[in-house]
């Protein structure tokens, strides 16, 4: 069910997933913060053969395996840890608080500040906090997308190698997305009785 809306096909078909975590990152980029941050169309240039870009270097390590792309939960957090020196906790507290609208003024003023002090140009903050502020309209943390990712890869290879079963259990039970009509136009396609 997490890749079987339209929008997750276009994306699957642009990303052209090789392995487990292409599927874990796609996942996590069709949701509200990313995609508001345009973090999906950034993914695919630089998995496709694109240079990453990173606002500073000093944010590499933090989203080196994720092509420069802000993606995860733990990277807004590790990324307010590298640009204004607060430790982890403190990181995860004010992540959470991007989702409150009234208190994004204050964040920013705060996050300004510390980064400013840490030597950080207007330029690297501004579009940091771009992506921070994205954020709060809502992602995911990596072993979500893990979760959602391992039954989304074991229904994909049931359809590709016993497609009957799956859609005898997808009709039977829930059809998810697609109305039962189309699934069974899917079966017979597939040349399931």
């Amino acid at each position: 069910f997490q890749l079987e809306s339209p929008g997750q096909q276009d994306l699957l078909s642009r990303l052209q997933p090789r392995n487990q975590q292409d599927v874990i990152a796609d996942i996590s980029l069709f949701r509200p913060g990313p995609v508001a941050g345009g973090m999906p169309e950034r993914y695919i240039a630089a998995r496709h053969g694109g240079t990453p870009r990173y606002a500073h270097p000093d944010l590499e390590p933090v989203l080196a395996d994720t092509y420069g792309v802000t993606i995860w939960h733990e990277q807004i957090i590790e990324t307010l840890v590298v640009l204004t020196g607060c430790d982890r906790a403190f990181a995860e507290i004010t992540r959470r608080a991007l989702g409150d609208k009234e208190r994004l003024p204050e964040i920013r003023d705060w996050f300004q500040q510390r980064a400013r002090a840490r030597g950080y140009g207007t330029a690297v903050r501004e579009e940091v906090w771009r992506t921070i502020e994205a954020f709060g309209a809502y992602g995911f943390c990596r072993a979500h997308a893990v979760a959602f990712a391992v039954p989304a890869l074991q229904s994909a290879w049931l359809k590709a190698h016993h497609p009957a079963f799956l859609l005898a259990g997808l009709l039977e039970h829930d059809p998810g997305m697609w109305p039962k009509r189309v699934l069974v136009a899917d079966a017979r396609r597939r040349g399931v009785p």
